[in-house]
């Protein structure tokens, strides 16, 4: 049950939302005084409950022996509505996007903290890949940005590859040359010599660039969306990759 609720939660629902919906669902056909007797919620916030449930498409109503009862729609009802609202994004997603140009002449930039912060990065790097049709990303990186997330990397490279986006990386000195390091698909990997090691990521696609940072096992994202700096980024990258023998 505490599954069942925090997903309801996620989904968009309030705690007395979920109570009442749930107790619906193992107890269809109730009157307001009923279920809040057994759900010991005030009668007065059932009713405002139940209007907000009816108005969600996910309970109905009809009066029965003149005493007005409740159902609880099938759970698919659920699934329904997201399938709705994503068509109704998908089709304003173009005009979205436009609106959100990540090729703005006014620089920007953004702080993330923690795990949740590094995947929001890699998924609107991912996104300007997909929308500016990129073709070369430019990486310098150690081991740690892999190892902290090995699944969701190994998920995320597979979606990039797929737009036929190739990663030139930069691994400092030293860098174990695992499978994931060594693999050749859509990357090629360069090491820098004995002397020369950072912690630590950047991350180079487009007009965006994205810091990472795992000192002291503190995470910080940075992105900075500016065509200028990223330019200046990438011309550092192509000098320093001209310098450095394939691995």
């Amino acid at each position: 049950m505490p599954q069942i609720k925090s997903a309801l939660q996620e989904y968009g629902l309030h705690a007395n939302e979920i109570t009442v919906y749930l107790f619906l669902l193992e107890n269809q056909d109730k009157p307001a005084y009923l279920i809040a007797q057994e759900t010991l919620i005030p009668r007065t916030t059932v009713y405002k409950t139940l209007e907000i449930l009816i108005d969600k498409g996910l309970v109905s109503s009809w009066i029965k022996n003149g005493v007005k009862h409740f159902s609880a729609e099938s759970p698919e009802t659920l699934r329904r509505i997201l399938d709705d609202k994503k068509a109704y994004i998908e089709q304003v997603m173009p005009e979205l996007t436009s609106m959100f140009s990540t090729l703005s002449l006014h620089p920007s930039a953004k702080l993330y903290e923690g795990r949740e912060g590094v995947k929001q990065v890699f998924e609107h790097m991912l996104e300007v890949i997909k929308n500016q049709k990129l073709k070369r990303v430019y990486v310098y990186s150690d081991h740690h940005l892999t190892e902290q997330f090995p699944k969701y990397f190994t998920s995320w490279r597979k979606r990039k590859n797929k737009t036929g986006a190739f990663s030139y990386l930069i691994v400092p000195h030293g860098t174990p040359m695992t499978w994931d390091y060594a693999s050749d698909e859509h990357r090629e990997t360069r090491m820098l010599p004995k002397g020369f090691t950072f912690d630590g990521s950047i991350d180079i696609c487009g007009s965006f660039v994205a810091f990472f940072s795992f000192k002291e096992k503190e995470i910080h994202s940075v992105v900075i969306e500016s065509k200028i700096i990223a330019d200046m980024l990438t011309q550092h990258f192509l000098y320093m990759w001209s310098t450095l023998e394939k691995k």
